[in-house]
């Protein structure tokens, strides 16, 4: 049973949708979607849009698995990787809100072990905004057991050199376990029940979920949304995204699975300043605000190769920097845009100049450089559809 009861309240979104939402000034991203699907990027798309917390467009086209002729929907459980790691970073948020922790601890703190080999420097905000120097994420995905992996990374060492702080390089997995054990440690909760208590429940993110297992799966049925590897042709399901193998156990910043209006939800409650829809305070300001804005700036992103600017868990908008920036949030977004991609398939952002909230997922993977040019192109199309 958890103490943090001042949090925990049950909500209504006015922001539920099982009906599609659709306008006609939506028409020409739904054709881009669609064409899309012909040129072979992906089998289908799920996108929801709010503005200022009203639900203007919540759609999907075409299929969960290509080929199989069941329709992809605006309720279908898509798979969200790292689109889902800020949902981790305001867990964190809640347990800094309640005094159990601070984001400038030393991750030893809450890890004790996790001090060995001179790691005892790493600080929560450096695993959150990437400059912790932590080795790749090899040791985080080959483990049978979170309680490998938690033991695999306490006992690694840092890349040689590497002052935590002064440098920056993504890596996507090995971080999150590592906060995802915090949230554990602070709270006395499973990292999913948290989650569940704290942000999905409250939120009515009543079709998210912090991990997929085979069981779920089976549950689920034609809801879960599949993902496929585009580089194909033709495409195939990709065998490393199943239950089987990524829902073994819950990784915290990439195995969330939801509906692209869930997102929108999250978003919308950091847009109105940890407020959700129905007045009740998730997360504070004061810590919406340490998260969503630049923690650090100007940092070469050893990972992408290009300079990008980090809050805590979420990406600012760099394209200030370069037009190169990766899963970015189209050129129309404002410099204060917040969000977060998910692995050549998503993206989920707020735009607070624009009070706007959009979550969207392909269930492709065409590589890399076809996933950048596509998700510019339709979130263009969103910003022109809204006259913004």
């Amino acid at each position: 049973m958890t103490t943090f009861d001042q949090y925990h309240v049950g909500v209504t979104s006015p922001i539920q949708s099982t009906d599609p939402v659709f306008s006609v000034a939506f028409e020409p991203v739904r054709t881009l979607l669609q064409d899309q699907i012909q040129e072979g990027l992906h089998p289908g798309a799920q996108l929801s849009v709010a503005i200022d917390g009203e639900l203007v467009a919540d759609f999907a086209v075409g299929e969960r698995v290509v080929d199989s002729g069941v329709a992809l929907d605006n309720n279908s459980v898509m798979p969200l990787f790292s689109s889902a790691k800020p949902i981790t970073a305001v867990a964190l948020g809640v347990l800094v809100d309640s005094g159990r922790l601070n984001f400038d601890d030393p991750v030893a703190t809450h890890i004790p072990e996790f001090a060995a080999h001179g790691k005892s420097s790493i600080l929560l905000k450096h695993v959150m905004n990437h400059t912790s120097g932590l080795a790749d994420d090899s040791l985080a995905d080959g483990g049978t057991t979170r309680a490998e992996v938690i033991a695999r990374l306490s006992d690694s060492k840092t890349i040689e050199g590497w002052n935590p702080g002064e440098r920056s390089a993504y890596i996507p997995t090995a971080g999150w376990h590592i906060l995802g054990e915090v949230i554990e440690r602070a709270s006395g909760s499973a990292f999913e029940s948290f989650v569940q208590d704290f942000i999905l429940d409250p939120l009515e993110m009543t079709d998210t979920y912090p991990n997929v297992s085979p069981t779920l799966a089976d549950q689920l049925g034609d809801q879960l949304g599949a993902m496929h590897d585009s580089r194909r042709s033709p495409m195939t399901v990709h065998p490393a995204y199943s239950s089987e193998r990524l829902g073994r156990f819950v990784r915290p910043g990439s195995s969330f699975h939801g509906p692209a209006h869930d997102m929108v939800k999250f978003y919308s409650m950091l847009l109105n300043d940890g407020v959700s829809a129905s007045g009740d305070q998730i997360v504070s300001e004061e810590t919406v605000a340490q998260l969503t804005t630049r923690q650090h700036e100007g940092l070469l992103d050893e990972t992408f190769g290009v300079v990008m600017d980090r809050g805590l868990g979420f990406f600012i908008d760099s394209q200030r920097h370069s037009p190169a920036v990766p899963y970015g949030y189209g050129t129309a977004a404002s410099s204060s845009a917040f969000g977060h991609g998910g692995k050549e398939s998503s993206t989920g952002f707020a735009d607070p100049e624009k009070g706007l909230a959009v979550s969207l997922v392909f269930n492709g993977m065409p590589g890399e450089p076809k996933h950048d040019r596509r998700l510019k192109r339709v979130l263009a199309a969103v910003y022109e559809a809204l006259g913004l």
